[in-house]
This record gives C-alpha cells, structure tokens and sequence, in this order.
C-alpha cells in the first residue's frame, strides 16, 4: 500500500444511445483525441484516468458502454458498484435526449447504490443542428435529482475535462457521508492535473 498514489478510486459508467460520443468523450478526457472514424463499442471499453481535486489525487475508473440494445443485457452487469454515472445525449438528436430516462433507470436498477449522476450534452459544436436546449436539459436534470447538466464537445474539447472534474469532485463530497465509497485498488497511473488559472467550471458543483 506504501506505493500508491490516490486518495480516493471511483467507478464512472458512461450511458447512452448508440452514436451519442460515449467513447468519444473517453477518448478525449483520457488520451486528449478526438477521431471522426470509430468502431461502435461492444459491450465494454474501459480506461483509467487520475486527476487532482484541490490537496486529493482521484483515480477514475471509466466504463463505457455499448448503446446497442442488443447488448444492454450485458452492459448492465457493469454497472454494479458504479459511484457516478454519466449519461450522454447527442444535442441534435432529440430521441437520445428522450432515451436518457431508461438509461438512468438501468443505472438505479443495477448499480447497486445511490449513484452521483450527471448529464451530458454532447456535440455542443453542432449547436445550430440541436433538438434539445440547454433549459430542458437542466429541467430534466433537476427533475431527476441529478447533479447538473452540461453541453460538451469531444470533437472541440468543450467541457470535457470538466465533467469528469465536476463528477469527481461530488463524489469527494459524498466520501465523508457515504460508507458505499470503498476503493477498488488498481495499480496507480500518470496524474492529469487541474488546469490552472480558470475555476469557473466548477460551477456546476458549487455549494454554499
């Protein structure tokens, strides 16, 4: 134990409908890439990903999963002991937005816990193309106890870091109040740091 370097782990599962940007997203918070040509996922991807919230190192287990119905039966197996959720909508396709209820009720059925969840709008750089506002979406947040909702883009690099900051963040939040918060030690990564200079972002996570 001498030898590890976080404070704190947390499983994060990303949910969605199939072409939303799940593993786009992933993508960009873990490596910084972004790819117009992908493979949708089947099943199950999983990357790690460390980041520091003020004087704590936060190691984020990333679970995306497939949007395919035909797989849901399995990627519902990897929800259990999931701390945070983040479910994904493509902003330009409404039915996805629609979907996200069935999403959330897969994550509170299986996680196992009270999950932390968040909701995403992705593909905020088509926003002349979008079927969803930004006001819906924080109704519908709202309206489902969910933490915030918030439009990002994988392809331009909007929010993404910010999501999973703003997520990880609660969770330390919750650490303190919630016995369900036990690590699943892994073996420690390369920390990726909190840009400095610009703390607006927390704004969704803000307390008083």
């Amino acid at each position: 134990m001498g030898d590890r370097t976080y404070d704190f782990l947390y499983k994060i599962v990303l949910v969605g409908n199939l072409g939303v940007g799940k593993t786009s997203i992933a993508r960009r918070f873990a490596e910084g890439k972004f790819s117009e040509e992908h493979k949708s996922t089947i099943g199950v991807d999983f990357t790690v990903q460390t980041v520091q919230i003020e004087d704590k190192i936060v190691k984020l287990q990333i679970w995306d999963t497939s949007g395919q119905e035909r797989f849901r039966s399995i990627t519902q197996g990897y929800y259990r002991n999931a701390h945070g959720a983040i479910l994904v909508y493509d902003i330009t396709n409404r039915e996805s937005f629609q979907d996200v209820e069935r999403w959330l009720n897969d994550v509170q059925q299986y996680s196992g816990y009270s999950t932390i969840n968040l909701l995403i709008g992705n593909k905020s750089d088509l926003h002349e193309s979008s079927q969803v506002s930004l006001s819906e979406a924080e109704s519908f947040a709202g309206s489902k106890g969910m933490l915030a909702a918030i439009e990002t883009s994988a392809k331009s690099d909007l929010n993404v870091d910010q999501t999973f900051y703003c997520i990880s963040k609660e969770l330390l939040r919750w650490n303190g109040a919630s016995s369900y918060m036990d690590s699943l030690r892994q073996d420690s990564i390369a920390l990726h740091s909190i840009p400095q200079g610009d703390n607006s972002w927390y704004s969704c996570c803000s307390y008083s």
